[in-house]
C-alpha cells in the first residue's frame, strides 16, 4: 500500500474511473477533501478468502427473494 494521496472532491468526481483503477491495481488510498473541510477515504478492501462463485451468489439472492416473498 502506498501513502495516502490527497485530492479535492472536484478532482475525485472528474477522475473517478482513474482513482478506482489505481485503488484496485496499486492499493492506493485517496483522501477526498471537500471545500467545507470534511473528508472521506477511498481505499481498497483486501479480500481475506477466495472469491465467491457467481452461482452461489445467485442461489443466495434467489433464496433471499423467496424468503422475502413468503414474509409478505
Amino acid at each position: 500500500m502506498t501513502d495516502i494521496q490527497d485530492v479535492t472532491e472536484e478532482e475525485a468526481v472528474n477522475n473517478l474511473p482513474f482513482l478506482l483503477s489505481m485503488t484496485q491495481r496499486n492499493r492506493t488510498v485517496w483522501r477526498i477533501r471537500r471545500e467545507d473541510g470534511s473528508c472521506c477515504l477511498l481505499s481498497p478492501v483486501i479480500q481475506s478468502g477466495p472469491p465467491v462463485d457467481q452461482e452461489v451468489i445467485d442461489q443466495v439472492e434467489e433464496f433471499k427473494k423467496e424468503l422475502l416473498d413468503t414474509a409478505d
